[in-house]
């Protein structure tokens, strides 16, 4: 017996499908998109390779559909967009599977079902096991100004593509090093108008391009032009989509996200995790079973307070829970008799001004009352479902349920439902989250257009390329990155010697030579050796990735480690003079640079090379870390650029004023590199893009140092 509540009526049925039996419609949701002049459709992919589009109204396919895209596995999710001006949408889809994973790509197809682009993932050389298919489902963003499709692959690189050509953006591939899974959500995390991407990922044991990886995942943001703005690691991977929405204590945005079951012992499995728009732990919650569907945002109560909603999977059968989005504490539980695989999706069914919870398991589609978790009905008892169920404002004013999914003999099938005197367009209204990531684009957002505006400082500074150039004075010039401060009013009898970004939270840090250090905007004041007695002054300083410590390093080879940052050994004044510190990617080692060019590594921090022992026209006297290779590059004085397991992107010979070159610094993607000298001029190399250059100021003004958007 049900509850009370609504009552469905099924309106048509496909299927099914004879020619995919055995490789039926399963992980892919099905999405609404118009067609052709007769009106919405849905499109839904299976293992076959086909991608099915039937009208909404009465189940008939859409002129020029199925498509077939060649026999690689459709697990992904459709996406839809209309691009240029167009009333009709253009679908975008992953192909291939962790199955399949030699085949398959990135695939964009007209309204008719003609193929518009195709790309496939590249490889690097390094990578003895290449993959190319693509399970995640392709997101439909802005980026750089322009229609993208943004996924992961199972193999090391992350695409985002030219939605109109399928061309590859300025700044990826993305090295994710590991299969994403993942559908990646797209949102203005900052309130700073650009879009931020943000995945969950897999990763192995080992080192790869400079960076160790640990056995787990991460959660990660991406920046619009592709570098690392901040991420967090578990012990599990995290193959669950992350939804983003003001659903925090207090209304603030936030990001929550399931993890996965591909490490038995992991003792992040069965967990939900909320995090900040920094990528820090709000709260957890353990529930019932694996959690690698994507969580729902709702407002569950009629409150206007979003929930968060995720189904598990313990193998066998499956639970949902309700989760306050403000503490993770369960608001209701109730097991379901199939495995919930895909994920839950919500609507206000009833029209009682709350949602409603349809949740896709191995034994029908479960509506559940979102107050309580009450049982309402079960859609479609006698098959399967492992992709999200789609909720529609119908043509006729109802709400329409379609369901996606296998019949007992494993044999595609789609139906529609009609919810009978409801009202369609408060069921998809606030607080539904309608469809597998919320809407046809799959951003993974509630709707809001962007997060709170945050001070410029408190802004990731690889959100946004640029540099900071920090004078003897203790003056800051800033480009393309806010000013934060400076420190022009005490460096009295002392000289500011380096300034360094704090990457993952904003805000930067400036060392002066007698051991000081400055911090500004969000960077942490994490400690100094003011008012120690030093043997050498400071020369240089680095940060960690996370931006929870620093190391600071003097002029006659000594190591000194604040926050996070830990000490693993210093050359000393055997090494000559230390002129650079560089953190490895993931800030478990450093590398010390001498004047003479020699190259000291500590911690997993690799040697690439060095110009020790090389005959040098000018000494060495900065250093950068190319944080997508864990190479790096050595500057000489007179502006020559030596590159060692890092692209090399030109030399500084042909500075215009002429000046001694004093700094370096990269780019967040590392594909560039600025050039500072110490009258001021900035020279731009690879993609790093010039801003402008310090007016010559002076001796007091002279440049001493700089910091790139890579920190």
């Amino acid at each position: 017996m049900y509850g009370p509540g609504p009552r469905f009526v099924q309106r048509w049925v496909q299927g099914p499908f004879p020619g995919d039996q055995g490789a039926p419609i399963a992980l892919s949701s099905p999405v609404p998109a118009t067609l052709d002049p007769s009106g919405p459709a849905v499109v839904v992919g299976d293992r076959s390779g086909y991608l099915y589009a039937f009208h909404l109204d009465d189940g008939s396919t859409v002129p020029g559909w199925p498509v077939y895209d060649g026999g690689a596995p459709i697990d992904s999710t459709p996406s839809v967009a209309d691009l240029g001006g167009s009333a009709l949408g253009t679908v975008f889809v992953g192909e291939g599977n962790a199955s399949h994973y030699g085949t398959g790509g990135y695939e964009a197809f007209g309204p008719t079902g003609l193929a518009l682009w195709r790309a496939q993932v590249g490889e690097p050389a390094s990578d003895a096991h290449p993959a190319y298919a693509v399970q995640a489902s392709l997101t439909v963003t802005d980026l750089q100004g322009t229609p993208a499709v943004f996924a992961g692959s199972l193999g090391q690189e992350a695409y985002a593509l030219n939605a109109s050509s399928g061309a590859t953006l300025p700044g990826f591939p993305f090295f994710s090093a590991d299969s994403v899974f993942s559908t990646a959500a797209a949102a203005d995390l900052y309130g700073n108008g650009a879009t931020e991407l943000v995945l969950g990922g897999a990763s192995t044991r080992g080192f790869a391009l400079g960076q160790g990886y640990h056995s787990g995942g991460h959660l990660r943001v991406l920046s619009a032009t592709g570098s690392l703005v901040c991420h967090h690691d578990l012990d599990q991977e995290v193959d669950s989509s992350p939804a983003v929405g003001p659903f925090l204590s207090g209304g603030t945005l936030g990001v929550v996200v399931g993890t996965g079951s591909f490490y038995s012992q992991a003792t992040d499995s069965n967990m939900v995790y909320a995090f900040g728009t920094h990528c820090n732990p709000v709260w957890s919650a353990r529930l019932d079973g694996f959690t690698g569907s994507g969580p729902a945002l709702a407002d569950l109560t009629g409150n206007g307070q979003l929930d968060v909603v995720e189904g598990t999977d313990n193998g066998a059968a499956g639970s949902v829970w309700a989760l306050d989005g403000a503490d993770g504490s369960a608001l209701w539980h109730v097991f379901v008799g199939g495995r919930v695989i895909g994920g839950v999706v919500t609507a206000d069914l009833s029209g009682h001004g709350y949602q409603d919870v349809l949740v896709p398991t191995t034994q029908g589609v479960y509506v559940l009352d979102g107050r309580n978790g009450f049982l309402l009905a079960v859609l479609a008892p006698h098959d399967g479902f492992q992709g999200s169920p789609l909720v529609t404002d119908d043509a006729d004013g109802l709400a329409g349920v379609t369901v996606a999914g296998y019949t007992g003999a494993n044999e595609g099938v789609v139906a529609h439902y009609e919810v009978l005197h409801s009202n369609g367009a408060a069921a998809v209204g606030p607080g539904a989250w309608p469809m597998f990531h919320h809407d046809p684009q799959l951003s993974g957002t509630t709707g809001t257009t962007g997060g709170p505006t945050l001070p410029a400082c408190d802004v990731p500074s690889a959100a946004e390329p640029g540099y900071q150039v920090a004078s003897a004075d203790g003056s800051v010039s800033s480009f393309g990155q806010p000013a934060c401060g400076s420190a022009a009013d005490v460096t009295a009898g002392t000289t500011a010697v380096a300034i360094t970004m704090s990457p993952a939270v904003g805000g930067y840090w400036m060392a002066l030579a007698d051991g000081a250090v400055l911090a500004f905007g969000a960077a942490r004041d994490l400690g100094s050796l003011a008012g120690r007695r030093l043997a050498a002054p400071v020369t240089a300083m680095a940060a960690t990735p996370d931006g929870n410590g620093y190391w600071l390093a003097s002029a006659d080879g000594g190591v000194f480690a604040f926050g996070d940052a830990a000490y693993m050994g210093s050359p000393g004044p055997a090494g000559g003079r230390t002129v650079a510190v560089i953190s490895s990617p993931d800030g478990q080692g450093y590398l010390v640079v001498t004047a003479d060019g020699a190259v000291h590594p500590y911690g997993d921090a690799r040697y690439h090379g060095s110009m020790a022992g090389r005959a040098l026209t000018a000494p060495i006297v900065a250093a950068a870390e190319d944080p997508a290779t864990g190479g790096y590059w050595l500057l000489g004085a007179d502006g020559g650029v030596f590159a060692f397991g890092a692209p090399y992107e030109g030399a500084a010979t042909s500075s215009a004023r002429g000046g001694r070159m004093v700094a370096i610094a990269a780019t967040a993607d590392g594909r560039g590199y600025w050039v500072a000298s110490q009258d001021g001029a900035v020279l731009a190399f690879g993609d790093a893009p010039f801003l402008g250059s310090v007016p010559a100021r002076g001796e007091p003004g002279a440049v001493t140092a700089m910091a790139g958007s890579a920190g």
